[in-house]
């Protein structure tokens, strides 16, 4: 009789441990909401389980931005997501057919899409790019501007400062961007530096490595590199080269068009000088840590003797982030002209022209 009480424990303790024993075959654990679509938040799996709730900025070069309120604003390679479920409304793009507009669902390579329209779905390699919102104007632009200046006084009055700014609207298969980067040097009154330049282009994406700089636009003014105005109009090709969590790296080249009118020239010298031109234009980003970024910005054109046999801007820096949307930067920026047309005097500008920016910066 006393072995009954201990066999009913031993069964007890059976039951129990295979209740509570993992079982390789159990579903990982997933949170309440994301079980249908989210009414709230955007949720989004990673590889490991892990589940991140916050809001989708947008996916674009195959990398997802994500801002959760807690860990800020992330990046993820989109191949590393296993699933996501947006409260928000998306426009998903594809290289070879219209967009789709609604809540996005992705699990594994299962991609749905639920909207005004009804219900869609294909496969997750077809995804080009994701925009949060509807297809509303101000949902497609983004923009930043960053100042720096020193102000010296006494027995030399000197003013210097600095600015950029700019702005691209991005759609799910379009990019328009504008930038200036101006700069003055006032020392009593007197200018010793002064130049700008002002760039505009579009570009067309065919694939998620592939983009077609459909036309670009740049106006350069340096009068103390004898420079009145220099106008330069450029097509071609781009390619991402790498597309990681933390670096991206994009190329582009093809033919362009200059032309520069200079502040004086020697006698029976021409003002203008045009000339057909090869351009080759180069960005990397990398993000060393989450607060501190760094960039390479290149372009560089091969054109005639008269219009200066080789020119090149190259603006490279480092970006700390302070606090929300405000940046601590520090550029280093160098312009070279092979071969500077001569003044009326006869005086030849020097080639090479540095500078050195610190300032803060907005994005927005």
């Amino acid at each position: 009789m006393a072995r009954q009480p201990i066999l009913a424990a031993l069964a007890l303790g059976i039951a129990i441990a295979i209740n509570i024993a993992p079982s390789s075959a159990d579903e990982p654990w997933r949170p309440v909401a994301p079980e249908g679509l989210p009414a709230s938040f955007d949720w989004i799996r990673l590889k490991s389980d892990e589940w991140l709730k916050g809001e989708i900025i947008s996916m674009y070069d195959d990398m997802l931005e994500f801002d959760s309120d807690e860990l800020g604003k992330l990046s993820f390679d989109f191949e590393d997501i296993r699933e996501i479920r947006t409260a928000h409304v998306v426009q998903v793009g594809f290289a070879r057919r219209s967009p789709a507009i609604g809540q996005l669902t992705i699990d594994g390579d299962q991609v749905r899409v639920v909207g005004e329209r009804g219900e869609s779905e294909f496969a997750r390699n077809e995804i080009l790019s994701l925009i949060i919102g509807r297809p509303k104007e101000i949902n497609y632009w983004s923009a930043y501007a960053k100042l720096g200046g020193n102000i010296r006084s006494g027995n030399t009055s000197q003013v210097d400062y600095s600015g950029r700014f700019g702005a691209m609207r991005r759609t799910v298969r379009n990019r328009i961007a504008f930038d200036y980067l101006g700069n003055i040097t006032r020392i009593d009154s007197e200018d010793t530096s002064n130049n700008h330049r002002a760039t505009l282009g579009w570009d067309l994406f065919v694939s998620k490595k592939f983009y077609v700089n459909v036309v670009g636009a740049e106006w350069y003014r340096d009068p103390f590199q004898n420079i009145d105005h220099r106008w330069t109009l450029n097509s071609g090709l781009g390619y991402q080269i790498i597309n990681g969590n933390r670096a991206t790296w994009t190329v582009d080249a093809g033919p362009a068009w200059q032309s520069t009118t200079f502040v004086s020239v020697p006698d029976n010298d021409d003002e203008v000088s045009t000339s057909p031109a090869f351009r080759i234009g180069s960005r990397f980003d990398h993000e060393l840590t989450d607060d501190i970024d760094i960039y390479v910005d290149l372009e560089a054109l091969f054109t005639d003797t008269k219009s200066g046999t080789y020119n090149h801007h190259v603006d490279t820096g480092i970006d700390l982030d302070l606090m929300g949307n405000l940046d601590f930067t520090l550029s280093w920026v160098w312009d070279r002209i092979e071969d500077p047309r001569p003044a009326e005097d006869g005086s030849v500008p020097k080639q090479d022209d540095y500078r050195i920016i610190v300032g803060l910066g907005w994005d927005f």
